[in-house]
């Protein structure tokens, strides 16, 4: 369960990122993660003005398939699959990143030094609907979570990325 002394020393934003199942992001062929515009385009609003690059992006499974991290990255940029109609130079395809679906994932959220958290079963149970969530331990809807800036500074000190 996490700790109430929390403290940001990484001098970066976290943010976590829900994926459902886990079975897509686990099959991503390329460093991103795909997500929806959301309503008038809220998501890729939040995105662009306040998700910076190096900052830590967790992603986390739903309640119903563990409600724990399987991964932690840091983030580089945003591309929307709706800036290149007629050719794709930063975005990809469903079919390409190895996804299953044909859902239409806009937002394509690039990172690197991705970290496979899976085995250390952090628990990151969110309340709430949005599929992106700024951490902040003191608020009380994120009162099931583990400390994930003493996760982060562990798997940077003591693990190895894929990349």
């Amino acid at each position: 369960m996490m700790e109430t002394t929390c403290k940001n020393e990484t001098g970066k934003n976290h943010w976590i990122i829900r994926v459902a199942d886990g079975i897509n992001f686990r099959n991503s062929a390329k460093p991103f993660w795909g997500m929806k515009k959301g309503r008038g385009g809220c998501i890729k609003s939040l995105l662009l003005n306040n998700v910076k690059k190096g900052d830590i992006l967790w992603f986390c499974t739903n309640k119903k398939n563990g409600g724990k991290a399987i991964g932690m990255a840091e983030y580089t940029e945003c591309y929307d699959r709706e800036d290149e109609p007629l050719i794709q130079i930063n975005t990809y395809s469903n079919k390409e990143q190895g996804w299953i679906g044909d859902d239409d994932w806009h937002l394509q959220i690039h990172y690197t030094k991705l970290y496979d958290t899976e085995k250390q079963n952090i628990q990151v149970l969110v309340q709430g609907g949005s599929p992106i969530i700024e951490y902040s331990p003191y608020k009380p809807y994120q009162k099931n979570i583990e400390d994930l800036y003493k996760h982060y500074e562990g798997f940077s000190f003591y693990g190895v990325s894929k990349d």
